[in-house]
């Protein structure tokens, strides 16, 4: 009998470990959408062209600030930005200058650096090249765009 009693408290304690375990790290389990990122963040939707050598970190954000650009969403643009890189008002300047190129095909080129990086993009039809200043402040390949910084 003692070991039954042993047998159960011990299904018992790995059924709540398990139960906690769904709790705290497989929540993700119960999402049912299914749809890719590229989707969701509208990268999907562009029409763009890589030259250089990006890191996926500047890939990556170089496809967020232009999938908001096209999408005419300066909040969303102005959630891409580094701290003190720009604000709303940097963000919806860009937006009423490059929303109507980024309906365009597009070509960006990276320009890489350890901390900093470079991407010009120039929309079909534009004249003028946008270039991007892409900030990672911790070396961990999460670049931010400087709103500021537009040339």
């Amino acid at each position: 009998m003692p070991g039954d009693a042993r047998r159960r408290r011990a299904h018992g304690a790995v059924g709540l470990a398990g139960a906690a375990v769904l709790l705290v790290g497989g929540c993700d389990a119960l999402n049912t959408d299914k749809t890719p990122e590229r989707i969701k963040d509208g990268t999907a939707e562009l029409d763009l062209t890589v030259t250089g050598r990006p890191t996926p970190g500047t890939l990556a954000t170089a496809e967020r600030v232009l999938a908001r650009l096209k999408a005419r969403d300066a909040e969303g643009l102005a959630g891409l930005a580094a701290k003190g890189g720009g604000t709303k008002d940097d963000a919806r300047r860009w937006v009423t200058r490059w929303g109507g190129a980024a309906q365009h095909p597009v070509t960006a080129d990276f320009l890489l650096g350890e901390k900093e990086a470079s991407v010009d993009v120039r929309f079909t039809g534009e004249r003028t090249t946008l270039t991007l200043r892409l900030k990672d402040n911790n070396y961990d390949d999460r670049f931010r765009v400087l709103l500021r910084e537009d040339r």
